[in-house]
């Protein structure tokens, strides 16, 4: 499989302005100060192809979620539908494919499952926003229309919705709204107030984690969580040399995103927690290609170790999903595996990675061992 870099940029505004007061005592790491640690610390547990056919290929931008019974992927690149498969691999099927007629959803920006397996989709298309509801039988309902231009969205055990809808003044008063079951706005969080010239963007923002929602914003150093129509900071990243300079947020857009680049910028990516464990996926783009750093932290000890990956030649662990019973998972690809691991590894696990018709996502589950 080809792997061509991908460009994130162009699309995230930063603010800070109206938050509730926070705490001063939730962690503040300094990505500069975290220990490194190798691919070497990472111990395969078990392996998941993903069964593909020419029917599901997708590419390596995939935004993941999963249940104790399956695992639901939409593919970033043309966001076509929702591929399901079980917890062996096996392909489900597609839900919500996108497309004309009356058993498809005009556009997808992102979704959400429910308990009872149904899907619920946002789609925003010109100045409104919907949420439709996909039933296991592949019937389709709208939930509700909105005119907040949001670009993801999360449900409440309530039944209430969290809309986020980033910097895209003047249309968006506030980055983040709550709704009721019908969409009517309830409260509002995280008030806009940067003025520059701004484009559309769409982007994962909530991160459920057990029995805990958290929230992050793309060039914003902190992760939120949502509790008690509220939102609370629980962690707080200095990204050194990487953090974004004052400059851009006082110039054009256009002018101050290529001279940020010439230097690159860091933000955090993803956050994903579970009893044990605690990890910070931190995107940085360099003038030389697209880096993850991993910040692993214990939360029994504190210990906090990093992994460094990129996009060029190292994906092996570029994108994790999500962490299960201390172990953490990764979506990966088998020609990425066949090309990252050595020999000696390779011969333990190649009879779960057969040879087929079209290179193939895997999911690998892991388990981290921290230096002493």
């Amino acid at each position: 499989m080809k792997i061509n870099p991908i460009f994130y940029f162009l699309i995230f505004f930063f603010g800070f302005a109206c938050n509730p007061p926070f705490p001063d005592d939730y962690p503040q790491i300094s990505l500069n100060d975290v220990s490194l640690i190798g691919k070497e610390n990472l111990t395969i547990k078990k392996i998941i192809p993903l069964e593909t056919t020419s029917e599901n290929l997708m590419g390596i931008d995939i935004r993941v979620r999963f249940n104790e019974k399956t695992f639901y992927l939409m593919d970033e690149g043309n966001k076509d539908g929702i591929h399901q498969f079980n917890r062996n691999g096996d392909y489900l099927g597609i839900i919500a494919p996108v497309g004309d007629g009356p058993d498809h959803l005009p556009k997808m920006d992102d979704f959400f499952i429910n308990s009872d397996g149904d899907v619920e989709v946002l789609s925003g298309i010109g100045d409104q926003a919907s949420i439709y509801r996909i039933s296991q039988s592949g019937e389709i309902t709208t939930v509700f229309k909105t005119s907040y231009l949001a670009s993801s969205f999360t449900k409440l055990p309530s039944g209430e919705y969290l809309l986020y809808g980033s910097y895209n003044l003047p249309f968006t008063k506030f980055r983040l709204v709550k709704t009721d079951p019908s969409g009517t706005i309830i409260s509002s969080y995280l008030e806009n107030t940067h003025q520059n010239k701004l484009l559309p963007m769409t982007e994962r923002n909530f991160f459920q984690n057990q029995n805990n929602l958290h929230l992050i914003e793309s060039f914003q150093p902190y992760v939120y969580r949502f509790e008690n129509d509220s939102i609370k900071r629980i962690a707080q990243m200095d990204f050194g040399s990487y953090a974004i300079p004052d400059f851009f947020w006082e110039e054009d857009i256009m002018e101050s995103f290529g001279k940020m680049s010439e230097t690159g910028f860091a933000n955090l990516h993803g956050v994903f927690v579970d009893e044990q464990l605690m990890l910070l996926s931190v995107h940085v783009q360099k003038p030389e290609g697209i880096f993850k750093e991993l910040v692993f932290i214990d939360k029994s000890t504190d210990k906090t170790q990093k992994l460094s990956t990129n996009l060029n030649d190292d994906m092996l662990y570029h994108y994790p999903i999500g962490i299960e019973n201390g172990e953490v998972l990764f979506l990966t690809y088998r020609s990425v595996i066949l090309d990252a691991l050595p020999k000696s590894s390779l011969d333990k696990i190649q009879k779960d990675l057969p040879e087929r018709e079209f290179d193939y996502p895997v999911i690998l589950k892991t388990k981290i061992q921290f230096d002493e």
